[in-house]
């Protein structure tokens, strides 16, 4: 079972992804500020986080994906937001994929998967 950090300052935002990410095979461990984020991922490295990207700051998510991108082993990082940014900027700041709120939750479990499947991981979720 793939263990999935996911970060979010919205309690609905957290409590319906983390239902959702387990009823797909993920076990779902959330934090609700970049801080607390940063924190959880030294406890316990997860397969993958899942961050929001304006949380107690305008871009703390990218707090997040910064201390997530030097865990070794180095887990799959996707940003999750509302307001797009270009992908120069998710992308240098080291995450692998940006999906906006509000799409079908099997667009983000495709991306999710497909991002573990090209590190050589297999994944058991599947779209809906």
């Amino acid at each position: 079972m793939f263990k999935i950090l996911f970060v979010d300052d919205e309690e609905s935002i957290r409590s319906v992804f983390a239902k959702l990410l387990g009823m797909h095979g993920f076990s779902v461990v959330t934090a609700s500020s970049a801080a607390s984020g940063i924190a959880k991922l030294t406890e316990d490295t997860p397969d993958a986080v899942i961050t929001d990207l304006r949380m107690e700051m305008p871009l703390a998510g990218f707090q997040v994906v910064e201390a997530a991108a030097l865990i070794v082993p180095r887990p799959v990082i996707v940003v999750l937001t509302a307001f797009p940014v270009p992908a120069s900027h998710w992308k240098s700041a080291g995450a692998d994929a940006l999906v906006v709120k509000g799409m079908r939750v099997g667009a983000l479990l495709d991306t999710l998967g497909a991002l573990l499947n090209a590190r050589g991981l297999s994944s058991s979720a599947h779209a809906e």
